[in-house]
């Protein structure tokens, strides 16, 4: 009885394998499957290779400050600067339909706080950035990047100390730009180009100051003096932008 018992249960044991091996066949095949579109999309991502030329414009808003604001002669740039419009220029090269890297320019016009006729504030940013493309060849394209630079920050106004006498002070602030972190997302107008959002947060020290006077009289060379002093108490800024990204594949 009890060997009939157990030949019974060893019967509903392979019964109950059947579908199980059959399971384990099909989905060998899937795999088997899965590595051939693999290597396809591995060939595909070998063409993909190439130039890229990326134009960006945005608007961009300060966080931090020029120097520690706690001690004396610090200031936060939010005190005297409402926001930034950047333009970007980006070129580098595609090492597969994924892995980009490539160096960057941004010239970007400041606007402050309070009307001032006669200031003119700007900052400029250069570097190299790599970053990463998700779905690459479809339609919808999000990536992520980051990057490292450096910035000068520019301040300029300028005054009449005269009937026929102009005065302008200039003050320069340099420092490596240590992280910029990105993210957007293309869409994929073609082959060849594409366009989309983007946001990002760059993060720097500034570590020198410029300072020059210039007195211009009509008539006469200008008189200039100029001086440079590292920043004694650092502090880290940042300026968090988003705008539209073009970008051109060749």
């Amino acid at each position: 009885m009890k060997t009939q018992m157990l030949w019974k249960f060893m019967a509903l044991a392979l019964t109950l394998s059947v579908p199980a091996f059959a399971v384990d066949g099909r989905n060998k095949g899937n795999f088997q499957r899965k590595e051939i579109k693999s290597a396809e999309e591995i060939e595909q991502a070998q063409d993909d290779r190439g130039f890229a030329l990326g134009l960006r414009a945005g608007y961009a808003i300060p966080l931090g400050s020029r120097a520690d604001a706690t001690r004396r002669g610090g200031e936060k740039l939010s005190n005297w600067l409402t926001g930034a419009i950047p333009l970007q220029v980006d070129a580098g090269y595609f090492f597969n339909s994924n892995v980009y890297l490539g160096a960057y320019f941004q010239y970007a016009h400041i606007l402050r706080t309070r009307d001032c006729p006669r200031c003119s504030d700007s900052k400029m940013r250069f570097g190299v950035n790599v970053s990463y493309h998700f779905r690459a060849g479809e339609t919808f394209m999000p990536w992520l990047g980051l990057g490292i630079g450096y910035e000068i920050l520019s301040s300029e106004i300028t005054v009449a100390t005269g009937t026929s006498l102009e005065t302008s002070f200039r003050d320069d602030y340099r420092g490596i730009e240590f992280a910029s972190v990105q993210a957007g997302a293309d869409y994929r107008i073609n082959d060849s180009f594409s366009i989309g959002p983007y946001v990002s947060l760059a993060a720097g020290v500034y570590q020198t100051k410029t300072s020059s006077v210039d007195f211009n009289v009509p008539g006469k060379e200008e008189l200039n003096s100029e001086s440079s002093k590292s920043i004694e108490h650092k502090a880290v800024h940042a300026w968090l932008s988003g705008g539209l990204r073009m970008q051109f594949r060749f």
